[in-house]
């Protein structure tokens, strides 16, 4: 499967809202709080979040198939967040096309190291993110393991 990936601009709200509600739905269920607070989040809002933040989306049309973010961090680091890819899209090649966005982002604004956190019991992701280049840093968070790599693999 070969996705579409894009970055969302704050013109692109709508498609950002619909890729963070789905991932949303896929983790909390549409009865949860969060999914209510999100999906009641008005245009202006959504405009604003798309100018603070880069956000990427992988879609099949007009269906979207993940997301993923990155921001500054401290010290010369990048870190990638808000990663998610649909059921049905998993291990499709979709989370290393939104890896390889966010990569390349961190690269141009001169990240040193690409850094995230991920549950220790989320065998999946702990697998792909090594298969990616990540690796296992010290200490870790709490219920948290923390991965980096260079963000040019």
């Amino acid at each position: 499967m070969q996705p579409e990936v894009r970055r969302f601009s704050p013109d692109d709200w709508e498609q950002a809202r619909a890729a963070r509600l789905a991932s949303i739905r896929d983790g909390f269920g549409e009865d949860s709080d969060f999914y209510r607070e999100q999906a009641a989040m008005e245009a202006a809002a959504w405009r604003v979040v798309l100018t603070e933040h880069v956000r990427f989306g992988a879609f099949d049309g007009d269906r979207p198939l993940g997301t993923a973010c990155w921001r500054a961090g401290d010290d010369g680091d990048g870190l990638l967040y808000g990663m998610w890819v649909h059921p049905d899209a998993r291990g499709t090649g979709v989370a290393d096309a939104l890896v390889d966005a966010v990569a390349a982002t961190a690269a141009e604004q001169g990240s040193v190291t690409l850094t995230l956190k991920v549950e220790p019991g989320n065998a999946r992701a702990l697998a792909f993110y090594r298969r990616a280049g990540f690796r296992a840093v010290q200490p870790a968070g709490p219920g948290l393991v923390d991965m980096t790599r260079r963000p040019a693999p």
